[in-house]
């Protein structure tokens, strides 16, 4: 398994069980609310990316210091009660900053859910390369970000599953660093929504720009490609590429991005020699929930992946193609 590995995943029992939620990162607990505090914790790494998410049943007290080795983004993922974090009353979908080294102290009222990504400087200079004050790890300071309902109804739930389903799953240095990125976007959306870009302006023709991201595409090879590595290799912020894209080819270029992501997934599915299961296949392709992919997919090639596979092209003994029959 390239690139992610799932570290830990266990049930608690107890409450001393929660004083190293982030590893190298020791809290002191108290729990708070009476009963019998049960939950789980999962530790993992994508990448160098460090993602730890916890639930419990009860309220609890917790504080410490942030390990030194990068920003900590602490998404509220659900919680019964209220929740309190420094002086911020948190809701679900709401982000926590916490610098390296800074010290953090929390309230939880009743059961809660937290998400917790570490992320490396390195990570924030090349995801934020192009969103002006965030490229500099020097420049985040403890912050609180609120959350939406597509946060707590979209993000949360799929950034829940990301980390279950990878686990398991054999991936790619590219499409290790696809799925790393992904997670450090749905973390930081709502730290990124609202700012305004330093290099919103005067913008290159639409359609040099597309070509130049195809060109890069192409290069980059059949792998998934994040669009923030390619606005930070055009040293162009999002609004700018997303209107190059719509003024060239009429749709955005997430959309175009996840059209030729398909295309690669329908060509490798093909391949008579390519032993891969179909949800490994789009999981590379950076495709995480299989039905949902399977819908985009039908509506893409008016067929499901399946029906694609079977009448895949076998080579002939005398070298020209044939066509399998489909199977039962």
């Amino acid at each position: 398994m390239a690139g992610f590995a799932l570290l830990q995943t266990h049930e608690i029992k107890g409450f001393e069980e929660f004083r190293e939620v982030v590893a190298g990162a020791p809290r002191e607990v108290v729990q708070i609310q009476k009963g019998m505090l049960s939950g789980r914790l999962s530790h993992a790494l994508i990448d160098g990316l460090r993602i730890d998410t916890a639930s419990f049943n009860l309220g609890l007290r917790t504080k410490g210091v942030s390990g030194a080795d990068g920003v900590v983004i602490g998404m509220l993922a659900d919680s019964t009660d209220r929740v309190t974090r420094f002086s911020y009353e948190s809701c679900p979908g709401d982000v926590l900053v916490t610098p390296p080294g800074t010290e953090h102290e929390n309230r939880y009222y009743g059961g809660s859910k937290v998400i917790i990504a570490s992320i490396r400087s390195e990570d924030i200079s090349s995801s934020f390369a192009c969103e002006g004050e965030l490229s500099d790890p020097a420049a985040w300071r403890r912050s609180h970000y609120k959350g939406n309902a597509h946060t707590v109804q979209s993000v949360v739930p799929r950034l829940q599953s990301l980390v279950a389903r990878l686990g398991n799953a054999p991936l790619t240095a590219e499409s290790a660093d696809f799925w790393k990125r992904a997670v450090i976007e749905a973390m930081s959306a709502n730290i990124v929504q609202g700012r305004s870009s330093e290099r919103d302006g005067p913008r290159p023709s639409a359609l040099k720009i597309v070509r130049q991201v195809e060109e890069y595409l192409d290069e980059a090879g059949p792998g998934p490609v994040h669009i923030s590595k390619i606005c930070s290799y055009m040293h162009l912020p999002r609004r700018t590429l997303h209107r190059a894209f719509q003024e060239a080819l009429g749709i955005g270029p997430i959309a175009f991005l996840k059209h030729r992501r398909l295309c690669s997934v329908h060509a490798a599915l093909r391949l008579p020699r390519d032993s891969r299961t179909i949800s490994d296949i789009a999981l590379h392709y950076g495709f995480q929930s299989l039905g949902r992919f399977s819908g985009y997919y039908y509506r893409m090639f008016g067929e499901y992946p399946s029906e694609t596979r079977r009448a895949r092209r076998t080579p002939h003994q005398n070298g020209s193609p044939r066509i399998e029959s489909p199977q039962p």
